[in-house]
């Protein structure tokens, strides 16, 4: 997770933001007893060079959701309708929610926002975000001394510095 704002400094400020999101994410949304959730639930996994979110959305039609992503936030919208045929005054149960919904969700980090895909099967969307270059981690080679040390061997051919360095 990047902690570095845009120009490589810890920026407690988007810190403390992250951290509130995330505690208010977790906050279920009160609504009257025995309600469910207005909104579907998601997990959002980390899976190394891409993060992959899945929200249940079963009911829902793909042409009824709505998806857009700003800098690190995903904003997943829809709407799940009622079933044809059946007016609410005939339910005498009602779990599963109607109506139009919206969730934002705050990314651990910058996406790549050009190449975030979503596939819809079985009431299941799975969004993939592939993680922005600057929060990939980077291997760094580290040199050693001796590699700093100029090449003694001036006017030596590639071949003789070679031989060199074998008898040494």
């Amino acid at each position: 997770m990047s902690r570095l704002n845009s120009q490589g400094r810890w920026d407690p400020f988007r810190e403390i933001q992250r951290e509130v999101s995330r505690i208010i994410e977790t906050f279920e949304v009160p609504t009257a007893w025995g309600s469910p959730r207005p909104f579907p639930p998601v997990n959002l996994y980390d899976a190394g060079t891409h993060y992959l979110l899945t929200a249940q959305l079963a009911g829902v039609a793909s042409d009824d959701l709505d998806l857009s992503i700003t800098g690190d936030t995903l904003i997943l919208c829809g709407e799940r309708k009622r079933s044809s045929g059946a007016s609410e005054e005939h339910y005498r149960r009602q779990e599963r929610p109607v109506g139009r919904w919206s969730r934002t969700i705050t990314l651990p980090d910058r996406v790549e926002a050009s190449a975030v895909s979503a596939a819809f099967s079985s009431g299941i969307l799975t969004i993939t975000l592939p993680k922005s270059e600057g929060s990939l981690p980077r291997q760094i080679r580290i040199s050693s001394a001796s590699e700093d040390i100029p090449n003694q061997g001036v006017g030596q051919s590639h071949e003789d510095s070679h031989e060199a360095g074998h008898l040494a």
